[in-house]
């Protein structure tokens, strides 16, 4: 098989998964690793790629923000399946806290219908209006300015709201992560608010449906911290998430 024949290959399947291992790419190909990290050189020296340890990832789109009434419109099966597994991780009698999202909204109903006993810590007005319904989830609102495109607070006093407290489990919904480029959002002042999130907890879970993997933001939350537990859907490629897992990145999906 030719040079070209080959990067164009990758290119294929770059756009399909959004990342390649090389290990995949030497079965696939039937050519050798030095091949591969020859082709691998050579397109990112076109741009087409950016190398990571084990493989390669897309140089990836900029993700547009749209606000919560259209993204409640998007990937609702893959949102409702991941917020299904991640409740799994939560025991009777935790103390968490809920970042704010279409994604928080469907973990919502699931604790709503799974638990008898929870204390839930957040700033979305959408996931109080769900986790109010349960009687034995406590919920501790963490107010201050409101933000009507995403029902939720943020400034300041909600700042210092999360500060006063210590829960066992954050859930945080980024717009977007990426190997190179870390995790992502875009609303600044509810960024600050997510960024409070990751000081507060003993253990952070990051969830995010599969189509927002291997995508850019404009603001960077975090790196792509081996610490973090990554929970998403089962569409997810596998040579994404093999290509994560070289990385020391774990992936949980169903």
């Amino acid at each position: 098989m030719l040079a070209n024949e080959r990067q164009y290959k990758i290119q294929l399947l770059l756009k399909k998964n959004g990342a390649v291992s090389t290990s995949s790419l030497v079965t696939q190909l039937g050519v050798s690793i030095e091949t591969i990290r020859r082709d691998f050189l050579v397109m990112e020296q076109q741009g087409l790629l950016k190398r990571v340890h084990g493989g390669a990832v897309s140089t990836g789109s900029m993700k547009s923000y749209s606000d919560l009434s259209q993204r409640n419109k998007e990937h609702n099966e893959q949102k409702r399946e991941l917020a299904a597994f991640a409740a799994g991780f939560i025991n009777e009698g935790d103390y968490i806290a809920l970042d704010t999202g279409s994604t928080s909204i469907f973990l919502a109903e699931a604790l709503r219908d799974r638990f008898t006993r929870l204390t839930v810590v957040t700033h979305s007005l959408g996931a109080l209006e769900i986790l109010r319904e349960n009687p034995g989830i406590s919920v501790v609102m963490c107010g201050g300015h409101y933000m009507r495109m995403e029902n939720s607070f943020y400034g300041n006093p909600t700042i210092e709201a999360y500060r006063r407290f210590h829960c066992q489990k954050a859930f945080v919904f980024p717009s977007a992560i990426s190997l190179e480029y870390g995790i992502g959002d875009y609303q600044q002042d509810l960024f600050l608010v997510q960024k409070e999130l990751l000081n507060i907890s003993d253990r952070t879970f990051i969830l995010a449906d599969s189509s927002k993997f291997e995508q850019k933001a404009f603001l960077k939350l975090d790196e792509m911290r081996k610490e973090y537990c990554y929970i998403t859907d089962s569409l997810l490629p596998e040579d994404l998430k093999k290509l994560y897992a070289e990385n020391d990145i774990q992936i949980y999906n169903p």
